[in-house]
């Protein structure tokens, strides 16, 4: 199949294409509801078969670039936020698959699309109830707390309330706290993000994952970057690229 990707981080675009190559072609990817406007103005959407999409772009949601997009094309939104699951039905959306993606689930989706079963049925109120009804199925518990080795015989019980960022130096993960502690993790940066609650945490660089709660301000930084200050260590650089600036800003104002 033809894909368009919509996606405004690159590492996620870059993972998408990964997962992809070898089987479809990717015609393009699309950082911005503009971009997406743009192409699809230039009457060029017959070399499209498939959207994957994300729903918060840079630029606002998806969903206002998409009402540009002929129907005949299906979409699978790809997200961390599922309470736009209701919304993303309405756009001809065939799947809605929760971020971190897992290649299996993106695998099956892709199989309905080119299942004509499954096209004839995806515009019946039923097809989408059921739909529906698997993303609520979905619901995912993230993680509460963890459990910290301390000494020989001892463990530290950490509330992820306390949790100021996570971060990896000298390839060990460490979890820093409100307090101004720091604490050796067995976890991975990817694990621990897909295991947190992303409306309280983002991985905002390949570095360091974020509490919102912990952000103090933010100043700007060279060549259009940001940098993030953590209360706790003032000493600390989180460096944001130019193009998740957007992202990262409109995360800490919800």
């Amino acid at each position: 199949m033809r894909i368009l990707i919509i996606e405004d981080e690159q590492s996620s675009a870059d993972r998408l294409k990964r997962m992809l190559e070898g089987e479809h072609e990717i015609v393009g990817v699309c950082a911005s509801n503009a971009e997406v406007k743009t192409l699809f103005a230039k009457n060029t959407h017959t070399d499209v078969d498939l959207i994957l999409s994300d729903i918060q772009l840079g630029d606002g949601l998806s969903f206002e670039s998409l009402k540009t997009v002929p129907t005949a094309i299906p979409v699978i939104f790809t997200t961390a936020f599922d309470q736009y699951a209701v919304q993303a039905f309405q756009f001809n959306s065939l799947d809605y698959l929760l971020k971190p993606i897992d290649s299996e689930e993106l695998q099956a989706a892709l199989g309905k699309v080119q299942s004509s079963k499954f096209k004839v049925q995806s515009s019946s109120t039923d097809a989408i109830a059921q739909l529906l009804a698997s993303v609520k199925s979905q619901t995912i518990r993230y993680r509460e707390r963890f459990l910290i080795p301390h000494r020989a015989d001892e463990y530290l019980i950490v509330p992820v309330s306390d949790v100021s960022h996570i971060t990896i130096r000298d390839g060990v993960v460490r979890l820093c706290t409100l307090d101004g502690n720091s604490h050796a993790l067995n976890l991975t940066l990817e694990e621990a993000e897909s295991q947190l609650d992303p409306q309280r945490f983002m991985r905002v660089n390949r570095q360091f994952i974020v509490s919102a709660a912990a952000v103090s301000k933010l100043s700007t930084y060279f060549l259009g970057k940001m940098r993030i200050h953590v209360a706790a260590f003032p000493d600390v650089e989180i460096i944001v690229s130019k193009d998740k600036v957007a992202t990262v800003k409109r995360w800490l104002d919800s």
